[in-house]
Parts: structure tokens; sequence; C-alpha cells
């Protein structure tokens, strides 16, 4: 039986496209960017090693300030002209890193988390998306990447439901700037 809890010691966050030109009409904008800046500060307080990709930066930019703003001082951001993520430097980091897990957020959930979550699993990894910190221009495809990627085997989670297995003891160290984070 598959485990399906995440493991800190065994995940990477994935931080999909977050840039202005695609969230301009982004439906609940808002919700995505909040959610994707706590997975990205819960990650930091974990120790959970956090990979950011840019669609074409040259044309589209970097990551939006507050995003940016939550994201490690040495991130490195992968540009990439695929919808999907893994290209050769992307699997070459991942594979670097040597964890088995990898948590998406970002957008757009029928295009870019979509490939890049079906590719994953093609690869072997085991893919959860925080269905909270993701979206689609219109509701309609958000949902049926949802619908989409839950049927190909992806975990289906939340950012509260990720960081607390992440987390996983009320005990830890790291409890009260979780609840932070999470509050």
């Amino acid at each position: 039986m598959q485990n399906y809890l995440l493991e800190r010691n065994d995940t990477v966050l994935v931080v999909v496209d977050i840039q202005e030109p695609f969230l301009r009409n982004i439906f609940e904008r808002d919700r995505v960017v909040t959610n994707a800046i706590k997975l990205i500060e819960a990650a930091k307080v974990l120790g959970v090693p956090i990979v950011t990709t840019l669609q074409y930066k040259e044309k589209m930019g970097d990551v939006i300030p507050e995003v940016a703003e939550a994201l490690p001082d040495d991130d490195e951001r992968i540009d990439k002209m695929t919808f999907s993520c893994c290209t050769e430097q992307f699997n070459a980091r991942l594979s670097q890193l040597g964890h088995n897990t990898v948590l998406l957020c970002g957008v757009e959930t029928h295009v870019c988390l979509n490939q890049t979550a079906l590719d994953l699993i093609q690869l072997g990894y085991k893919v959860q998306l925080a269905a909270d910190a993701v979206s689609s221009r219109k509701e309609s495809d958000y949902k049926i990447g949802l619908e989409k990627l839950r049927g190909a085997g992806v975990v289906i989670t939340s950012t509260e439901a990720a960081i607390f297995e992440l987390l996983r003891d009320a005990a830890a160290p790291e409890f009260r700037n979780i609840l932070r984070i999470i509050k």
C-alpha cells in the first residue's frame, strides 16, 4: 500500500511559473499567491528543498515580488520554454536532491502543472498537488485539471494538510514558526 503522507526528508516543493502575465486573469489569484507563499515559507522552516520555474523569463519576467521575497536568497530559478517543467536542467536538479516526492504549486493547473505532474509520474516520482495553491484562467480548466491529475495518480491535497504532514509533530521545534505561517 502506498504511503500518501508527505515526508520532509523526501519531498521537494516545486513552484511553477508564478509570473505576472500568467496571474493577471487567474481564477482566485489571491488564494493561489497566499497559499504558495505559505508553502514556500513552511518549506524553508522545515528544510524542504524548493525548485522554482519560470516560463520564458525574457518575455514573461520573474516571479511576482511577493513570491520572490518569500523564496530563499539562493533560489536559482529554472527558465523553460516547454509547458512541462521536466527539462534536462529541472530533472538534473531533482535528481541531485535525491527526493522521491514532489509537491506542486503554481499555475496553470490544466497546462504546466498537468504536463509536469504527468511527466514526473513517468519518471517514477510520487506527485502531490496543493489544490488551493494552484489555478487556471478559467475555473472550469482548473477543475478539469484537478480531475485529470487525480485520475492519473496525483494526490490532491491542501496547503495546510501538506504543511502539517511535513511538520508531523506538535512537539517539533518548528511548530511555533509553522503556526505563524498558517495563521
